[in-house]
Order: structure tokens, then C-alpha cells, then sequence
């Protein structure tokens, strides 16, 4: 084997574990979404297309300004070069290379706040997290404010599931579960669902979250 040949063989077990490591890194991201991101590595006078499918050819249905951040990556694509991002409307697709990770925070475990909605009848719920305060606002029930105990949040890790008790106007609970999640009125996407329990209601309420 000549010198040639084995730094050949050597470049390229490099690159296998170059790859490896990338693709750990990808599903670990994946694992943790969704979550929010800004803008990097575009120029001030650009923007960073959102496609309407995770390619380059894809028809461009709107764009992230440089810069910008709070940008709630729902998922990936299944190569994980592609992040869904929703754009008025409707969900699209964002190369990840320009978006990175704004924060550590994960609402798995409470330190993220959300903003959780439903329609039938339509509702919202708030979360300051990892505050204790939570606003509920209906058209049946109207608008009031709740204490939440976030120093003791149950959930699970496989499937991500997190539990909130809640008191004051009324006792309840939200059960927040990490997948996708529509909220029946637009072909926006979301990562989590909710679904809330009210003390003494025989039914709950039912929708989406989205990070605050």
C-alpha cells in the first residue's frame, strides 16, 4: 500500500466519523424539538427562504429575516437538513444551517412558557414558565388567572409528556405530549398537544402549543 493510498483509507474513516457524529447530533436536536432559533449566517441586505417542501427546488412560500430570532423549529426532515418553521398560515421548510438553537431551555421540563389553543369550544391557555402563573381564556368561561405549581412538574421522556396542576378560579390540569399537533383551522404545524382538565367537567378541552 502506498502513502497515497493509506491517507486515502484514513480520510475517509475520518469522514464515516465525521458523519456519525453529525447524525447523533441531528437526532438529538429532533429528540428536543420543538424549540426556538435565530437567524444566523445570512447577510443584512438577504433573507433565509422558507420552502414549501424541504429542498432547494421547492417554491418559496415566505422568508426569515436576518437576525431574526424566536423562530420555533416544529420538526425536521428526515435527513435533518430541513427544519419546519410556519409562515402565516402554513408550515415550511428552513435549511438548518442557518438557524441555531437560541436557548437551552426545553419545555419538558419546565423552563420553557408556552401558549396553548383550541377551538370547540375556542379556548387559550398561557404558561409563564418557570413562573407559577397561567392565564385561561374561553368564550364560554371568559378570561381568569391561575397559580401553577412548577417546582413539582411530572412527565415522561419516551413519549416527552408533561403534567401542570393548576389552581385559583378553577382546579385543572394540562397534560402537554411532544407530537405533531394542527389546530383545525389553518395548515400551520405544531410539536406539542394539549389537552386540559377541568375538576368536576366530565370532558376536557383539547388543542395545540406553541412556545411563548
Amino acid at each position: 500500500m502506498t502513502a497515497g493510498s493509506a491517507l486515502r483509507i484514513v480520510a475517509c474513516l475520518f469522514a464515516a466519523v465525521l458523519a456519525i457524529g453529525a447524525g447523533a447530533s441531528t437526532a438529538a436536536r429532533a429528540d428536543d424539538l420543538p424549540a426556538l432559533h435565530r437567524v444566523v449566517g445570512v447577510s443584512s441586505d438577504d433573507a433565509l427562504n422558507i420552502r414549501a417542501q424541504p429542498h432547494a427546488g421547492a417554491p418559496i412560500i415566505g422568508t426569515l429575516a436576518p437576525g431574526a430570532d424566536g423562530v420555533e423549529v416544529v420538526a425536521l426532515s428526515e435527513d435533518g437538513r430541513w427544519g419546519q418553521v410556519n409562515s402565516g398560515e402554513q408550515a415550511g421548510w428552513s435549511h438548518m444551517r442557518y438557524l441555531q438553537r437560541q436557548t437551552g431551555d426545553s419545555w419538558r421540563d419546565g423552563t420553557q412558557g408556552l401558549r396553548c389553543f383550541g377551538t370547540e369550544p375556542f379556548w387559550r391557555l398561557s404558561l409563564f414558565l418557570p413562573g407559577h402563573r397561567a392565564e385561561f381564556d374561553s368564550l364560554n368561561e371568559g378570561g381568569f388567572e391561575l397559580v401553577t405549581d412548577a417546582g413539582t412538574l411530572p412527565g415522561t421522556r419516551f413519549p416527552p409528556t408533561l403534567a401542570i396542576p393548576f389552581s385559583g378560579s378553577r382546579d385543572g390540569m394540562a397534560v402537554l405530549r411532544g407530537e405533531a399537533c394542527n389546530d383545525g383551522m389553518s395548515d400551520q404545524a405544531f410539536g406539542i398537544s394539549a389537552l386540559i382538565y377541568w375538576r368536576g367537567d366530565v370532558e376536557g378541552l383539547s388543542g395545540c402549543c406553541s412556545l411563548r
